[in-house]
C-alpha cells in the first residue's frame, strides 16, 4: 500500500510539475536558436556593378593595363570637329538693346490694356513715351498726351473729346483696351 501511495504521489508531482513547465514555456521565447537571414535583395544591374568592382580589385594589375591601353589610344586620336561647325562669339549670347527694346515693349503693351490710367501717368505723361497707343491708334505723341491728360487722367465729370483715330482703331487689335 505504501508504495501505491508513492507512485500515486510521484505521478501527481509529475503531471504537477509538466503543468508548471508548460504554464511557464507558453510565456517564453521559444528555446531554439535560429539563424538571422543575411539575404540582400539587389537589382541586377547593382549586382553587375558590385561584381564587376570585386573583379577588378581581385586583377587590379590586368585593370591598370587596359586603363593605360585606353589612355593611350586617346591621346593618338587626333582631335577634330564635325565639318561645318560653326563658333559663336561671346557677343552673339549676350542681350542685345533691341532684345531689351522688345521686353519693354511688351510691358508697355501689357500696362497699357490693363491699367489704362497707369500706363498714362507712368509712361506718357511722365516719360513721354506713349509708343504702344501711337501704334495702335496712328496718333501722334502729342495726340496720345492730350488724351492722356484731358481723358484718361482728368478728374473733371465733363466729357472729353476722344480723337478720331482712337474711335477708328478701337476694338482691332486682339488685345485691345478694357473700359
Amino acid at each position: 500500500l505504501q508504495s501505491k501511495k508513492t507512485t500515486i504521489t510521484m505521478y501527481r508531482w509529475a503531471i504537477l510539475l509538466a503543468a508548471v513547465v508548460a504554464t511557464a514555456s507558453a510565456f517564453a521565447p521559444p528555446a531554439t536558436t535560429s539563424r538571422i537571414s543575411s539575404e540582400l535583395h539587389l537589382e541586377n544591374h547593382i549586382a553587375d556593378m558590385i561584381d564587376n568592382e570585386v573583379e577588378r580589385l581581385q586583377n587590379i594589375g590586368l585593370w591598370s593595363q587596359k586603363e593605360a591601353e585606353k589612355q593611350k589610344k586617346w591621346k593618338e586620336m587626333e582631335p577634330s570637329f564635325p565639318q561645318g561647325f560653326d563658333f559663336n562669339s561671346v557677343n552673339e549670347f549676350q542681350p542685345t538693346s533691341d532684345a531689351s527694346k522688345k521686353i519693354q515693349m511688351r510691358k508697355d503693351r501689357r500696362m497699357a490694356r490693363d491699367d489704362p490710367m497707369r500706363y498714362c501717368a507712368d509712361r506718357c505723361v511722365s516719360t513721354g513715351n506713349c509708343q504702344v497707343w501711337e501704334d495702335m491708334f496712328d496718333l501722334s505723341a502729342k495726340e496720345v498726351m492730350k488724351f492722356c491728360e484731358e481723358c484718361v487722367l482728368s478728374e473733371e465729370e465733363e466729357p472729353c473729346d476722344v480723337p478720331e483715330k482712337f474711335l477708328d482703331n478701337a476694338g482691332k487689335n486682339s488685345w485691345e483696351l478694357k473700359p
